[in-house]
């Protein structure tokens, strides 16, 4: 019970519209092959002790595809 005895309402958990599209649209082929050429560069780098590569292109990339996908489909979901 909140204070004064009354009870207490149940928030409803507010999910962002953004969060939410960035994650449908990062299981889009595109975003999944973008995704795998990072996740491979990374391997890559790690396994290196000495290298001066650090995977920015392949970061932009992904980030590319998958802001590409997500502002065809958020202002729609905007109120």
């Amino acid at each position: 019970m909140g204070q004064r005895g009354e009870p207490e309402e149940e928030e409803e958990e507010l999910v962002d519209p953004l969060t939410t599209l960035r994650e449908q649209c990062e299981q889009t082929e595109k975003c999944v092959k973008a995704r795998e050429r990072l996740e491979l560069c990374n391997e890559r780098v790690s396994s290196r002790s000495q290298t001066e590569e650090q995977c920015t292109e392949e970061l932009f990339d992904f980030l590319h595809a998958r802001d590409h996908c997500v502002a065809h489909k958020l202002f729609s979901k905007l109120k």
